[in-house]
Parts: C-alpha cells; sequence; structure tokens
C-alpha cells in the first residue's frame, strides 16, 4: 500500500520543528493506515492508534507553548480546533476499544482530510506569525 499522505515541501510551514513534528504525525497516519490496509489484530490497531493520539496531543502542546511563548494573537481559537480534534479521536478510541466502533480507512481519511486542512491554514497562519517573531 503506498503512504495515504506524503509528506512534501507544500506542506513545509518553514518552522523546522514543527515541520518535524507534522512528518512523524504522517508517518503514523500511515503506519495506522498500512494496519488497517492489511487487517492487523485489533491490539495493534489499539497501539498504533493509541500512539497517533499521544503523538498528537504532544505536538498540539508543543505548539500550544510556541503560540503563548510569541504571543501569537490567534491562540485562544487554534486551541480550541486542538482540543475537537482530541475530543472527536479520543470519543472513537473509546468505541472502538469498546467493540462499538469499526477501525475503517474512513477513520485514516478523516485524520487525513483534518491533517491536511489545519497544517495549510491554521498552521500555516501561526507558521508566517512565528517566523516573525521567533
Amino acid at each position: 500500500m503506498t503512504d495515504i499522505l506524503q509528506w512534501d515541501e507544500s506542506l513545509a510551514l518553514g518552522v523546522a520543528e514543527i515541520d518535524d513534528d507534522h512528518r512523524k504525525l504522517i508517518g503514523l497516519l500511515n503506519e495506522l493506515a498500512v494496519n488497517i490496509s492489511e487487517h492487523s489484530a485489533r491490539d495493534a490497531l489499539e497501539q498504533v492508534l493509541a500512539n497517533l493520539i499521544n503523538y498528537t496531543a504532544w505536538h498540539f502542546r508543543h505548539e500550544e507553548r510556541l503560540m503563548q511563548t510569541y504571543r501569537f494573537p490567534g491562540y485562544l481559537a487554534h486551541k480550541r480546533e486542538h482540543a475537537a480534534l482530541i475530543q472527536e479521536v479520543t470519543a472513537f478510541q473509546n468505541k472502538f476499544m469498546a467493540g462499538e466502533q469499526d477501525m475503517t480507512m474512513d477513520v485514516v481519511n478523516l485524520l487525513k482530510e483534518w491533517v491536511l486542512h489545519h497544517v495549510m491554514q491554521t498552521d500555516r497562519t501561526m507558521a508566517e506569525f512565528l517566523e516573525l517573531h521567533m
């Protein structure tokens, strides 16, 4: 299976530490897609999803620290967007672990679209600000 999302320079924001985080997130998203397409065991899917959620939460805290440090004016709205995604994927994770929801490529595609939108729009605005103030 080819990657569901590939890193390329169009995703680069020009803030190296954020770009590095995004590369890792894309790798974890691709790992989840591979595990789904290969019909991996449920416990493997649980672990990959947990890794993705945990890293995403860590990355969001990283971005939020940078936004606070440099007083990014869009901090609160950006933080709300982060919180909404974490809430949504955690709810999915809970349903999956309870056996109430299947793990399908629909989940990966939803996350892919969210990542693309968030990186290309929300994060780009933040990165442009950070580049001027770091």
